[in-house]
């Protein structure tokens, strides 16, 4: 399943970039399945003239017209679903199950995209007398996409669709980390037969990232990644460039109370454990009632977490986590472990690498850290750390203390108690007795503090794919019926 790469997509056509050669490694088989070379500056440059001249007739078309195209991608992806779904699975390491999720996320979020531009972005019209005054919702031009590994086909595709809707036109620069779904990926919309020059795909590490944020004729950039890099693209765009930012988080997840522990420790589990724990809504903390009924569900998530099936891609019966990205990955989680063990944390369970499976295999980690002071650091990865707590005004303090506010949850049967906590939790996406990583299309998806820049994307990407244009206008020049004091005619 190798690929040699075609190159970037420029101005519908495919041209080899002449920079460095990359690699993409399948965690799954520590063998290599696309090998291609790196953008230059010049080739960067050509993309965006691309897509800013394309930019002149897109926005131009009728809405009708532009989403004929995304209604040919929908088609085109359902037809290549368990094709797209392989390679993500082998590039990322996702079960093939969780991978065709994906692909089935993207299909669903054309309709959603399309409902959202219509309810959201209608012209209005007030009436004032001989004037009416208009809101009229423009696109911003050349929008610059820089995508995750974690979800490659999934979360660019919920930028590209509003943006295209909307009368954009794109530059996507992938991660460096999934170059080969990407490439596969501009092949599908290659064939709906879209205008060339209206979506671009360029290739390489970080620094090609840094080109088309700082370049003058880019006007919007929408990011999905680390928090780090999410801050240099915040600076860089002030005042010039609209952004959109989605940068982690460090989820906390209350379990209070319930009444079938099996359920909590499921709904656990999908939370933390999902995609070996590489989700930007990932629980990553846990916090759990003192007392009885906190005892016997982290007794019982013991028990279950030690029997999660973990293995390759197409493994029968199917697992329920993959590898993770690669080995660096899983030396970051284990070193970190390491360092709370050193600090006094107590283990639950210990992640270990699975190295009979390959070097990037892990197994979940569980670490009651009750008591100790924490870094407040997003650690990628199959690692929860608890805390226990006897109130929830407590459990409650414990979650807001992170400087990220992605998404937060509770499990419990009170009502009251969900209540008091949605009022005082400081997240962008607040679940009441579900996993934190299950979102609904139908909604928005962002958080806020430094887990974002308060711009949502899911159903609310639309907004930051258009401004708005207020208008005062009046068909007629006349007098009005009153002149303004001081004023002889």
């Amino acid at each position: 399943m190798f690929i040699n790469s075609k190159g970037n997509y420029v101005d519908g056509k495919w041209n080899v970039a002449s920079g460095e050669i990359m690699c993409s490694v399948s965690p799954v088989t520590e063998e290599s399945i696309w090998q291609g070379n790196a953008s230059n500056a010049q080739e960067i440059q050509s993309a965006v003239i691309a897509a800013k001249k394309a930019f002149g007739y897109w926005s131009k078309k009728n809405v009708d017209e532009r989403i004929e195209f995304v209604y040919k991608y929908r088609e085109i992806l359902k037809d290549n679903t368990d094709y797209l779904a392989r390679y993500i699975s082998y590039e990322v390491g996702k079960p093939l199950w969780e991978a065709k999720t994906e692909v089935n996320s993207m299909i669903g979020k054309v309709d959603s995209s399309i409902d959202a531009y219509f309810q959201r972005n209608k012209e209005v019209i007030n009436n004032q007398g001989k004037t009416k005054s208009i809101t009229k919702f423009r696109p911003h031009g050349v929008a610059a996409i820089i995508g995750p590994y974690n979800f490659p086909g999934h979360m660019p595709n919920g930028h590209i669709l509003p943006a295209l809707i909307a009368g954009n036109t794109i530059v996507l620069k992938p991660s460096e980390k999934v170059p080969c779904v990407s490439e596969i990926i501009m092949e599908l919309w290659e064939k709906t037969g879209i205008p060339n020059g209206v979506i671009n795909m360029v290739q390489g590490m970080g620094n090609i990232g840094d080109m088309l944020v700082n370049h003058d004729d880019i006007n919007a950039v929408f990011f999905t990644g680390s928090r780090y890099v999410g801050r240099k693209i915040a600076e860089a765009c002030l005042n010039k460039k609209i952004c959109a930012l989605e940068m982690g988080g460090n989820s906390p997840l209350i379990v209070w109370d319930a009444v079938d522990i099996d359920a909590a420790v499921l709904m656990t589990i999908q939370s933390a454990f999902i995609t070996s724990g590489q989700r930007c809504s990932s629980a990553r903390r846990l916090i759990v009632k003192e007392g009885d009924f906190g005892d016997a569900f982290l007794k019982r998530l013991q028990q279950v977490c030690e029997k999660l099936v973990i293995g390759k891609v197409e493994d029968m019966p199917e697992p329920f986590m993959g590898p993770m990205k690669n080995c660096e990955l899983v030396n970051e989680l284990l070193d970190f472990q390491n360092k709370l063990i050193a600090s006094g944390a107590k283990i639950i369970v210990k992640s270990k690498r699975i190295s009979d499976l390959g070097s990037a295999y892990v197994t979940p980690g569980i670490i009651d850290v009750t008591g100790l002071d924490i870094e407040d650091v997003e650690v990628i990865g199959p690692f929860l750390r608890v805390a226990r707590m006897s109130s929830l005004d407590e459990a409650i303090n414990e979650a807001n203390n992170t400087k990220y506010g992605l998404a937060a949850g509770i499990i419990t049967e009170d009502k009251c108690l969900y209540n008091e906590f949605a009022e005082k939790i400081e997240a962008g996406i607040v679940n009441w007795n579900q996993q934190l990583t299950g979102a609904s299309g139908r909604a928005p998806f962002g958080g806020i503090k430094e887990s974002g820049n308060y711009r949502p994307s899911g159903y609310l990407a639309t907004d930051y794919c258009v401004y708005t244009v207020a208008s005062m206008e009046n068909d007629s020049v006349c007098l009005p019926e009153t002149l303004p004091k001081g004023v002889v005619l």
